[in-house]
């Protein structure tokens, strides 16, 4: 078990997922507001599964660190 408690940084791929996954989300929930206020309530449903789906896919990772 290894002491060292200093971060390892993120991949750059690792930043541009969170980031891609962040802007589409949104952009989604952007969309599902304006869909719903111009009456388009089938739509904004089909752009909300798509903004929740992008969600998913980029996840949230926490970490968490115990001392006894």
């Amino acid at each position: 078990m290894s002491l060292d408690r200093t971060p390892t940084p993120l991949q750059p791929k690792a930043h541009l997922l969170a980031w891609t996954s962040a802007v589409t989300g949104l952009i989604a929930v952007v969309g599902v507001v304006v869909l719903a206020a111009i009456g388009q309530s089938e739509a904004a449903v089909a752009v909300g599964a798509v903004g929740a789906a992008a969600l998913s896919v980029g996840g949230l990772q926490i970490t968490v660190q115990i001392r006894r």
